[in-house]
Protein backbone atom coordinates (compact mmCIF):
# COMPACT_ATOMS: atom_id res chain seq x y z
CA UNK A 1 0.00 0.00 0.00
CA UNK A 2 1.45 3.26 -0.88
CA UNK A 3 1.42 5.74 1.90
CA UNK A 4 0.37 9.66 0.88
CA UNK A 5 3.72 12.27 0.57
CA UNK A 6 3.63 16.03 0.95
CA UNK A 7 3.68 17.98 -2.48
CA UNK A 8 6.16 20.88 -2.50
CA UNK A 9 5.77 24.01 -4.25
CA UNK A 10 9.71 24.72 -4.37
CA UNK A 11 10.12 27.94 -7.05
CA UNK A 12 6.59 27.97 -8.02
CA UNK A 13 6.11 29.28 -4.57
CA UNK A 14 7.84 32.45 -4.69
CA UNK A 15 6.95 32.87 -8.03
CA UNK A 16 4.65 35.95 -9.32
CA UNK A 17 2.55 32.85 -10.78
CA UNK A 18 2.20 31.38 -7.27
CA UNK A 19 2.59 33.76 -4.40
CA UNK A 20 -0.66 32.90 -1.99
CA UNK A 21 -1.07 36.96 -1.88
CA UNK A 22 -0.56 38.02 -5.57
CA UNK A 23 -0.79 35.60 -7.48
CA UNK A 24 -2.50 34.00 -10.40
CA UNK A 25 -6.33 34.15 -9.78
CA UNK A 26 -8.45 33.94 -13.12
CA UNK A 27 -11.66 35.52 -12.53
CA UNK A 28 -13.66 32.20 -13.51
CA UNK A 29 -11.55 29.68 -11.28
CA UNK A 30 -11.76 32.32 -8.38
CA UNK A 31 -15.23 32.26 -8.60
CA UNK A 32 -15.15 28.40 -7.63
CA UNK A 33 -13.35 29.25 -4.69
CA UNK A 34 -9.55 28.01 -5.62
CA UNK A 35 -6.57 30.03 -4.10
CA UNK A 36 -5.08 32.80 -5.34
CA UNK A 37 -1.72 30.63 -7.11
CA UNK A 38 -3.32 27.64 -7.25
CA UNK A 39 -2.41 25.59 -10.69
CA UNK A 40 -6.29 24.97 -12.14
CA UNK A 41 -6.05 29.27 -12.94
CA UNK A 42 -3.85 28.11 -15.73
CA UNK A 43 -4.55 24.53 -16.38
CA UNK A 44 -7.34 22.37 -16.44
CA UNK A 45 -6.66 19.34 -15.48
CA UNK A 46 -9.39 17.50 -17.47
CA UNK A 47 -10.39 19.70 -19.93
CA UNK A 48 -13.64 20.57 -17.43
CA UNK A 49 -14.35 22.69 -14.70
CA UNK A 50 -17.88 22.27 -13.36
CA UNK A 51 -19.15 22.17 -16.74
CA UNK A 52 -17.18 24.96 -18.83
CA UNK A 53 -15.51 22.62 -21.40
CA UNK A 54 -12.54 24.05 -23.48
CA UNK A 55 -10.48 22.19 -26.11
CA UNK A 56 -7.87 20.08 -25.27
CA UNK A 57 -5.07 22.54 -25.63
CA UNK A 58 -1.42 21.80 -25.00
CA UNK A 59 -0.20 21.54 -21.59
CA UNK A 60 -4.26 21.47 -20.50
CA UNK A 61 -3.99 25.26 -20.55
CA UNK A 62 -7.85 26.91 -20.45
CA UNK A 63 -6.66 28.55 -23.57
CA UNK A 64 -4.29 28.52 -27.00
CA UNK A 65 -1.09 28.13 -26.33
CA UNK A 66 -0.61 30.66 -28.81
CA UNK A 67 -1.95 31.56 -32.11
CA UNK A 68 -0.91 35.25 -33.27
CA UNK A 69 1.21 38.08 -31.81
CA UNK A 70 -2.16 39.13 -30.14
CA UNK A 71 -3.75 35.20 -29.26
CA UNK A 72 -1.62 33.62 -26.74
CA UNK A 73 -2.40 32.02 -23.53
CA UNK A 74 -0.38 34.46 -21.72
CA UNK A 75 -1.84 37.42 -23.20
CA UNK A 76 -5.38 36.64 -21.50
CA UNK A 77 -3.92 37.73 -18.35
CA UNK A 78 -1.28 39.98 -18.94
CA UNK A 79 -3.06 42.47 -20.45
CA UNK A 80 -4.75 45.93 -18.43
CA UNK A 81 -8.15 45.40 -20.45
CA UNK A 82 -10.58 42.15 -20.91
CA UNK A 83 -7.71 40.38 -18.95
CA UNK A 84 -9.64 37.06 -17.46
CA UNK A 85 -7.11 37.66 -14.32
CA UNK A 86 -9.12 39.49 -11.59
CA UNK A 87 -8.71 43.14 -11.70
CA UNK A 88 -6.44 42.99 -14.99
CA UNK A 89 -2.54 42.95 -14.96
CA UNK A 90 -0.47 45.95 -15.07
CA UNK A 91 3.00 45.18 -16.49
CA UNK A 92 5.04 48.50 -17.55
CA UNK A 93 7.60 48.79 -19.75
CA UNK A 94 11.37 48.36 -18.80
CA UNK A 95 11.58 52.30 -19.30
CA UNK A 96 9.19 52.94 -16.47
CA UNK A 97 10.57 49.94 -14.12
CA UNK A 98 14.42 50.73 -14.44
CA UNK A 99 14.41 54.18 -15.77
CA UNK A 100 11.09 55.58 -13.90
CA UNK A 101 9.99 57.20 -17.08
CA UNK A 102 6.20 56.96 -17.98
CA UNK A 103 6.17 56.12 -21.79
CA UNK A 104 2.55 55.01 -21.45
CA UNK A 105 2.79 51.32 -21.81
CA UNK A 106 0.75 49.04 -19.46
CA UNK A 107 0.91 45.72 -20.00
CA UNK A 108 2.35 42.92 -22.26
CA UNK A 109 -0.47 43.18 -24.84
CA UNK A 110 -0.20 46.64 -25.75
CA UNK A 111 4.01 46.09 -26.05
CA UNK A 112 3.38 43.51 -28.28
CA UNK A 113 1.21 45.66 -30.33
CA UNK A 114 3.71 48.30 -30.34
CA UNK A 115 5.43 49.96 -33.39
CA UNK A 116 8.50 47.45 -33.07
CA UNK A 117 8.50 44.47 -31.08
CA UNK A 118 9.67 41.05 -30.57
CA UNK A 119 7.22 38.68 -33.14
CA UNK A 120 5.75 36.40 -31.42
CA UNK A 121 5.77 33.59 -34.08
CA UNK A 122 9.07 34.01 -35.20
CA UNK A 123 10.63 33.14 -31.58
CA UNK A 124 8.78 30.30 -31.32
CA UNK A 125 9.86 28.97 -34.95
CA UNK A 126 13.29 30.10 -33.74
CA UNK A 127 12.99 28.03 -30.00
CA UNK A 128 11.26 24.44 -31.75
CA UNK A 129 14.29 22.87 -32.68
CA UNK A 130 16.99 24.35 -29.62
CA UNK A 131 17.12 23.65 -26.35
CA UNK A 132 14.59 21.03 -25.59
CA UNK A 133 12.01 23.32 -27.06
CA UNK A 134 9.54 22.04 -29.28
CA UNK A 135 6.58 23.11 -31.85
CA UNK A 136 4.16 23.61 -29.61
CA UNK A 137 6.47 25.72 -27.15
CA UNK A 138 4.40 28.94 -26.04
CA UNK A 139 6.69 31.81 -27.72
CA UNK A 140 6.89 33.29 -24.14
CA UNK A 141 8.52 30.78 -22.56
CA UNK A 142 11.72 31.20 -24.35
CA UNK A 143 12.74 34.01 -22.09
CA UNK A 144 10.38 33.44 -18.71
CA UNK A 145 9.73 29.98 -16.73
CA UNK A 146 6.48 30.53 -15.84
CA UNK A 147 6.72 28.54 -13.37
CA UNK A 148 9.65 30.94 -11.26
CA UNK A 149 9.53 33.79 -13.09
CA UNK A 150 8.88 37.13 -10.21
CA UNK A 151 7.60 40.53 -11.38
CA UNK A 152 9.92 43.10 -10.84
CA UNK A 153 9.11 45.13 -8.69
CA UNK A 154 7.91 42.16 -7.15
CA UNK A 155 4.18 42.07 -6.93
CA UNK A 156 3.66 45.98 -7.86
CA UNK A 157 4.15 47.10 -11.20
CA UNK A 158 2.65 50.19 -10.85
CA UNK A 159 5.55 51.49 -9.37
CA UNK A 160 9.26 52.14 -10.71
CA UNK A 161 11.35 48.87 -9.15
CA UNK A 162 13.85 50.00 -5.42
CA UNK A 163 16.15 47.88 -4.13
CA UNK A 164 13.81 46.98 -1.59
CA UNK A 165 11.39 45.87 -4.29
CA UNK A 166 13.10 43.36 -6.82
CA UNK A 167 12.63 40.26 -8.55
CA UNK A 168 13.72 38.54 -11.16
CA UNK A 169 11.69 37.59 -14.26
CA UNK A 170 13.70 35.66 -16.37
CA UNK A 171 14.87 32.30 -17.34
CA UNK A 172 18.05 31.54 -19.70
CA UNK A 173 16.66 29.83 -22.63
CA UNK A 174 19.92 27.75 -23.15
CA UNK A 175 19.18 26.30 -19.49
CA UNK A 176 15.28 25.02 -20.48
CA UNK A 177 15.04 21.58 -19.64
CA UNK A 178 17.77 21.46 -17.34
CA UNK A 179 17.74 22.18 -13.37
CA UNK A 180 19.37 25.35 -14.11
CA UNK A 181 16.56 26.96 -15.71
CA UNK A 182 14.92 28.73 -12.74
CA UNK A 183 16.12 32.07 -12.61
CA UNK A 184 18.68 34.01 -14.37
CA UNK A 185 19.62 37.32 -12.48
CA UNK A 186 19.04 35.91 -8.83
CA UNK A 187 22.08 34.35 -7.87
CA UNK A 188 25.17 37.32 -7.44
CA UNK A 189 27.24 35.67 -9.88
CA UNK A 190 24.63 36.29 -12.77
CA UNK A 191 25.05 40.08 -12.86
CA UNK A 192 26.38 42.48 -15.18
CA UNK A 193 29.34 42.88 -12.94
CA UNK A 194 30.40 39.29 -13.34
CA UNK A 195 30.16 39.95 -17.34
CA UNK A 196 32.35 42.68 -17.16
CA UNK A 197 34.01 44.66 -14.62
CA UNK A 198 33.72 47.93 -17.49
CA UNK A 199 29.89 48.39 -17.09
CA UNK A 200 28.13 51.23 -16.12
CA UNK A 201 24.61 51.73 -14.91
CA UNK A 202 23.04 54.93 -16.69
CA UNK A 203 20.76 57.56 -14.53
CA UNK A 204 17.35 57.31 -13.68
CA UNK A 205 14.76 59.51 -15.64
CA UNK A 206 15.78 63.45 -14.75
CA UNK A 207 18.69 62.38 -11.96
CA UNK A 208 22.27 62.77 -12.42
CA UNK A 209 22.49 61.14 -9.13
CA UNK A 210 20.58 57.56 -8.63
CA UNK A 211 20.64 55.08 -11.05
CA UNK A 212 19.27 52.23 -13.24
CA UNK A 213 17.82 49.47 -12.47
CA UNK A 214 16.31 50.23 -9.37
CA UNK A 215 16.78 53.69 -8.67
CA UNK A 216 19.84 53.53 -6.12
CA UNK A 217 23.43 54.48 -5.93
CA UNK A 218 25.23 51.37 -7.22
CA UNK A 219 26.71 51.93 -10.70
CA UNK A 220 28.99 48.63 -11.30
CA UNK A 221 26.21 46.38 -12.25
CA UNK A 222 26.04 44.25 -9.54
CA UNK A 223 21.96 44.85 -9.29
CA UNK A 224 21.56 43.89 -12.65
CA UNK A 225 20.77 40.79 -14.33
CA UNK A 226 23.46 39.87 -16.78
CA UNK A 227 21.07 40.59 -19.91
CA UNK A 228 23.83 40.48 -22.31
CA UNK A 229 24.22 36.70 -21.89
CA UNK A 230 20.67 36.05 -22.07
CA UNK A 231 20.20 38.39 -25.00
CA UNK A 232 22.99 36.34 -26.76
CA UNK A 233 21.69 33.06 -26.07
CA UNK A 234 19.54 33.51 -29.26
CA UNK A 235 21.21 36.91 -30.85
CA UNK A 236 24.22 35.29 -30.96
CA UNK A 237 22.79 33.34 -34.21
CA UNK A 238 22.49 34.48 -37.87
CA UNK A 239 18.93 33.61 -38.43
CA UNK A 240 17.55 33.11 -41.87
CA UNK A 241 14.86 34.96 -43.64
CA UNK A 242 12.47 31.93 -43.20
CA UNK A 243 13.29 32.20 -39.37
CA UNK A 244 11.75 35.72 -39.17
CA UNK A 245 9.85 38.63 -40.52
CA UNK A 246 11.82 40.57 -39.10
CA UNK A 247 14.21 43.00 -41.23
CA UNK A 248 18.02 44.69 -40.42
CA UNK A 249 19.26 47.23 -41.71
CA UNK A 250 22.73 46.59 -44.11
CA UNK A 251 21.26 43.16 -44.44
CA UNK A 252 18.68 41.48 -46.25
CA UNK A 253 15.15 42.09 -45.39
CA UNK A 254 14.08 39.17 -43.30
CA UNK A 255 17.28 38.39 -41.62
CA UNK A 256 18.11 38.68 -38.12
CA UNK A 257 22.41 39.46 -38.22
CA UNK A 258 24.05 37.82 -35.33
CA UNK A 259 25.56 40.29 -32.54
CA UNK A 260 29.36 39.92 -31.56
CA UNK A 261 29.28 41.68 -28.23
CA UNK A 262 32.42 40.93 -27.83
CA UNK A 263 34.00 43.12 -30.95
CA UNK A 264 31.18 45.66 -30.87
CA UNK A 265 32.18 49.19 -29.47
CA UNK A 266 29.36 49.37 -27.50
CA UNK A 267 30.09 45.75 -26.06
CA UNK A 268 33.50 44.85 -25.42
CA UNK A 269 35.14 46.09 -28.42
CA UNK A 270 37.33 49.04 -28.99
CA UNK A 271 35.96 52.11 -28.72
CA UNK A 272 37.20 55.49 -30.78
CA UNK A 273 39.41 57.52 -29.46
CA UNK A 274 36.79 60.63 -28.86
CA UNK A 275 33.93 59.63 -27.79
CA UNK A 276 32.01 62.88 -27.25
CA UNK A 277 30.29 60.74 -24.06
CA UNK A 278 28.05 62.00 -21.75
CA UNK A 279 28.16 61.74 -17.71
CA UNK A 280 27.73 59.26 -16.50
CA UNK A 281 30.58 57.76 -19.16
CA UNK A 282 33.25 59.62 -18.29
CA UNK A 283 36.52 59.57 -18.35
CA UNK A 284 35.53 59.01 -21.92
CA UNK A 285 39.00 57.21 -21.88
CA UNK A 286 37.14 54.31 -20.63
CA UNK A 287 36.08 51.53 -22.32
CA UNK A 288 32.24 50.84 -21.53
CA UNK A 289 30.45 48.00 -22.46
CA UNK A 290 26.31 48.24 -22.49
CA UNK A 291 23.73 46.06 -20.95
CA UNK A 292 21.18 45.31 -23.80
CA UNK A 293 18.22 46.93 -22.07
CA UNK A 294 20.03 50.39 -21.86
CA UNK A 295 19.16 51.04 -25.42
CA UNK A 296 16.40 48.58 -26.26
CA UNK A 297 12.72 47.38 -24.66
CA UNK A 298 12.25 43.57 -24.06
CA UNK A 299 8.71 43.06 -25.50
CA UNK A 300 8.29 46.38 -27.26
CA UNK A 301 8.49 50.17 -28.09
CA UNK A 302 6.66 53.04 -30.44
CA UNK A 303 10.18 53.57 -31.16
CA UNK A 304 12.02 51.77 -34.08
CA UNK A 305 13.92 48.27 -33.46
CA UNK A 306 12.08 48.14 -29.68
CA UNK A 307 14.60 51.46 -28.82
CA UNK A 308 13.37 52.83 -25.08
CA UNK A 309 11.41 55.69 -24.46
CA UNK A 310 14.02 57.11 -21.96
CA UNK A 311 17.60 56.05 -22.16
CA UNK A 312 19.78 57.68 -19.73
CA UNK A 313 17.33 59.64 -18.10
CA UNK A 314 16.41 61.67 -21.34
CA UNK A 315 13.44 61.16 -23.39
CA UNK A 316 13.93 59.48 -26.39
CA UNK A 317 11.36 61.10 -29.16
CA UNK A 318 9.26 59.04 -31.57
CA UNK A 319 11.66 57.46 -33.69
CA UNK A 320 9.69 56.31 -36.92
CA UNK A 321 13.10 56.64 -39.73
CA UNK A 322 16.69 56.59 -38.83
CA UNK A 323 17.03 60.16 -39.65
CA UNK A 324 16.06 60.35 -35.50
CA UNK A 325 18.30 57.94 -34.15
CA UNK A 326 19.94 60.88 -33.00
CA UNK A 327 17.60 62.05 -29.95
CA UNK A 328 18.90 58.13 -28.72
CA UNK A 329 22.87 58.68 -29.35
CA UNK A 330 22.50 62.41 -27.79
CA UNK A 331 21.34 60.19 -24.69
CA UNK A 332 24.91 59.63 -24.07
CA UNK A 333 27.05 61.40 -26.25
CA UNK A 334 27.63 65.09 -27.07
CA UNK A 335 27.35 66.41 -30.58
CA UNK A 336 29.33 68.94 -30.01
CA UNK A 337 30.08 72.45 -30.36
CA UNK A 338 28.55 72.52 -34.12
CA UNK A 339 25.21 71.96 -35.85
CA UNK A 340 23.77 68.60 -35.28
CA UNK A 341 26.37 65.47 -35.47
CA UNK A 342 29.18 67.79 -38.06
CA UNK A 343 30.55 67.64 -35.13
CA UNK A 344 31.14 64.43 -34.23
CA UNK A 345 31.69 63.50 -37.89
CA UNK A 346 33.87 66.35 -38.94
CA UNK A 347 35.77 68.43 -36.11
CA UNK A 348 36.34 65.21 -34.09
CA UNK A 349 40.14 64.31 -32.79
CA UNK A 350 39.48 60.82 -34.35
CA UNK A 351 39.11 62.43 -37.60
CA UNK A 352 39.59 60.29 -40.40
CA UNK A 353 35.82 61.88 -41.99
CA UNK A 354 37.54 65.28 -42.18
CA UNK A 355 40.62 64.19 -43.56
CA UNK A 356 38.96 62.35 -46.19
CA UNK A 357 37.27 64.85 -48.75
CA UNK A 358 37.24 62.76 -51.39
CA UNK A 359 35.01 60.85 -49.51
CA UNK A 360 31.90 63.22 -48.88
CA UNK A 361 29.92 61.63 -51.65
CA UNK A 362 29.70 58.30 -49.40
CA UNK A 363 28.03 59.91 -46.82
CA UNK A 364 26.27 62.85 -48.75
CA UNK A 365 24.78 61.52 -51.67
CA UNK A 366 23.05 64.87 -52.85
CA UNK A 367 25.77 67.07 -52.10
CA UNK A 368 24.01 68.23 -49.01
CA UNK A 369 21.67 65.42 -47.14
CA UNK A 370 23.02 62.78 -45.17
CA UNK A 371 22.29 58.99 -45.13
CA UNK A 372 20.25 58.57 -41.86
CA UNK A 373 22.31 58.21 -38.92
CA UNK A 374 20.72 54.25 -39.37
CA UNK A 375 22.47 53.84 -43.00
CA UNK A 376 25.73 53.42 -41.11
CA UNK A 377 25.55 52.69 -37.45
CA UNK A 378 23.51 49.37 -36.25
CA UNK A 379 24.58 46.26 -34.93
CA UNK A 380 27.38 44.35 -37.26
CA UNK A 381 28.38 47.09 -39.64
CA UNK A 382 31.33 47.89 -40.67
CA UNK A 383 32.59 50.58 -42.76
CA UNK A 384 33.69 49.28 -46.73
CA UNK A 385 30.85 46.39 -46.02
CA UNK A 386 27.08 46.17 -45.22
CA UNK A 387 26.30 48.90 -47.64
CA UNK A 388 28.47 51.02 -45.94
CA UNK A 389 30.69 53.54 -47.29
CA UNK A 390 34.30 53.36 -46.48
CA UNK A 391 35.58 56.06 -44.35
CA UNK A 392 39.78 56.16 -44.67
CA UNK A 393 42.12 56.30 -47.16
CA UNK A 394 43.12 52.80 -47.05
CA UNK A 395 40.42 49.89 -47.98
CA UNK A 396 42.29 47.65 -45.21
CA UNK A 397 41.18 50.25 -42.22
CA UNK A 398 37.96 48.89 -42.19
CA UNK A 399 36.19 49.81 -38.65
CA UNK A 400 32.71 48.84 -36.86
CA UNK A 401 30.58 51.47 -36.79
CA UNK A 402 28.78 50.60 -33.52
Amino acid sequence: MLSATMGHGGNYLTSAHGNSTAGVNRTFTASLNYAKGNCAHCHEQHANVQGDTHSPYPYTLFAANHTDQSNNVCLKCHTEVSSVQAGGIINRSYSYRAGNYDDGLNDIEEAFSSASSHKLDDIQTFISTRWGYNPLSNPCVGCHNPHTAQGDPANDDFAAKTSLSRGWPVARPSQHGSSLWVRWGDDDTERMDDFTAAYQAPYRFGSTSTFEPDGSSTEDGSNLTDYNSFCLDCHQYEVAASETTSAHPGTTAGKLTAIDWNNEKHGKGNADVDLRAEDPYNPASMGYVLSCLDCHEPHGSENIYLIRREVNGSAVTTIDDGYKLGSLCESCHDPGILPGWQSVHHASTDDVYQKQGEFCAGCHPTGSQPHSCISCHFHGGISGSNGIPEVTADANLSRRTF
